[in-house]
C-alpha cells in the first residue's frame, strides 16, 4: 500500500510554496443583474489592468451567478427561484449537462486571468515568459480557447493584446460567446484611444470574422471535442496556434479524454509552433479521495497527461473558499485549491523552452 499512498497525493508535489499566488491587488470582479423583457440575467464584470490611468471593465452576460469566481467582499448577484427560467437550449443537438454549466463563470477563470495578465514579482520565469507572449502587442500571440463558456478568459486575453479563437458547443457560441464579444467590443471601443496604427485595424486572416477587442482580436467558432479538428477549423486556424487555453473544462471525468484528444490533435496540427496547453482546474471531491468516478481529480489529470507522454508543470495555485454540500444536504463553507498547469507534448518540446 506504500505505492498507493504515494499516488494518492501525487498532486501535492505540484503545490510548491513558491508557486502559491496570493490574490492580485487591483483586480476586482463583481456581478449585477440586468433585466430585459422580464428576464433577468447576471452580468459578471471584471477590470482590465490599468493602462495610462484608465480603468476599463469587461462585462459578460451569464444565465446564473458565478461559482467561486468572487473573492472577499466582492458583490455577487442573487437570483430567486422564480428567476431561473427553463433552459431554452436544453433541446439543442449535442447539448448536455456539460453545456448547461457553460453559462456561468467558474473558479479557475479568475486565477487563470490573474496569472496570465497581472504579473507578480514572485511568478516563476516560465509564467513571466507566457505573460510577455500574451500581452505583447506587435504580432499578437495566437490562442485557441477550448470550452470557453461565456467567454471571460478568451475575451480578457484579447483585450490585453492576444489574438484569440474562442470555441465551445454551438449553443454556447451562439447564445453566449458571440453576444459577449459584441458587448465588449462596444464597451472598449467607446474609450479605446490606443489604436492609431493602421495595421491594427485589419482583422488577422486566421480569425475569419474577428472582432477588435481592446488591444487584440477575438472570434468564436463551434468546436466539438468528439470530432476531428480538421473538419471544424480552417487549415490556418489548426496550424498556427501558440497556446491552447482551457479553464474549468474537465470537472467531469468523461470529458477529459475527448478534451485531451482535441489537444493532442492541436499539438500535431500546430507542431511547428510547439504550442502548450494552459489549463486551470479546481480540485473537487476532497471527501471522495481519488476514487471519485464522476469528478476528475487533480491526480486523474496528472495521470492522464503522463499517460500521453506529455509533461505537466504547475505555474500557479491558490486556496479558495468554496461552499460544499454534505451528505445531509446542508451547505457549509470549505476551501479547495485551484491550479494553473502548463502541459506540453514531450516529443515537441525544444530544449530552449524548458524552464
Amino acid at each position: 500500500s506504500h505505492s498507493q499512498a504515494k499516488t494518492a497525493m501525487a498532486y501535492q508535489e505540484y503545490m510548491q510554496k513558491e508557486r502559491h499566488r496570493p490574490p492580485t491587488k487591483g483586480f476586482q470582479c463583481r456581478e449585477d443583474i440586468e433585466e430585459e423583457d422580464h428576464l433577468k440575467s447576471v452580468i459578471f464584470k471584471c477590470n482590465l489592468p490599468h493602462y495610462h490611468q484608465q480603468q476599463h471593465i469587461l462585462e459578460f452576460n451569464c444565465r446564473e451567478p458565478s461559482c467561486g469566481a468572487l473573492e472577499g467582499e466582492e458583490e455577487g448577484a442573487v437570483l430567486s427561484e422564480d428567476d431561473y427560467t427553463v433552459d431554452p437550449n436544453f433541446f439543442d443537438e449535442g447539448y448536455s449537462m456539460a453545456g448547461s454549466t457553460g453559462f456561468k463563470v467558474w473558479t479557475g477563470s479568475r486565477l487563470l486571468i490573474e496569472a496570465l495578465t497581472w504579473s507578480q514579482d514572485t511568478d516563476c520565469d516560465r509564467l513571466k515568459e507566457i505573460q510577455e507572449c500574451v500581452m505583447k502587442n506587435d504580432d499578437g500571440t495566437r490562442l485557441i480557447e477550448l470550452g470557453a463558456g461565456v467567454g471571460v478568459v478568451g475575451t480578457y486575453l484579447a483585450a490585453v493584446g492576444s489574438h484569440v479563437l474562442l470555441t465551445d458547443l454551438t449553443t454556447l457560441v451562439e447564445n453566449a460567446i458571440e453576444i459577449n464579444l459584441e458587448r465588449n467590443k462596444r464597451v472598449l471601443l467607446s474609450n479605446n484611444t490606443s489604436v492609431d496604427d493602421e495595421n491594427d485595424k485589419l482583422c488577422p486572416s486566421w480569425l475569419v470574422n474577428g472582432q477588435r477587442i481592446g488591444k487584440g482580436w477575438a472570434d468564436a467558432t463551434p468546436l466539438d471535442w468528439t470530432k476531428s479538428i480538421r473538419e471544424q477549423l480552417t487549415d490556418e486556424q489548426a496550424s498556427t496556434i501558440d497556446f491552447i487555453i482551457a479553464s474549468d473544462v474537465v470537472f467531469l471525468a468523461s470529458m477529459m479524454k475527448s478534451l485531451f484528444d482535441t489537444v493532442e490533435g492541436l499539438f500535431q496540427t500546430s507542431k511547428d509552433n510547439k504550442p502548450s496547453l494552459i489549463l486551470s482546474f479546481q480540485k473537487r471531491d476532497a471527501k471522495d479521495g481519488t476514487d471519485s468516478i464522476a469528478f476528475t481529480t487533480v491526480d486523474g489529470v496528472i495521470a492522464a497527461v503522463k499517460e500521453r507522454g506529455w509533461t505537466i508543470e504547475c505555474l500557479a495555485w491558490r486556496t479558495v473558499a468554496v461552499r460544499k454540500e454534505d451528505e445531509t444536504g446542508s451547505v457549509k463553507d470549505d476551501t479547495s485549491e485551484v491550479f494553473v498547469f502548463e502541459i506540453k507534448d514531450g516529443s515537441l518540446s525544444s530544449i530552449a523552452s524548458k524552464s
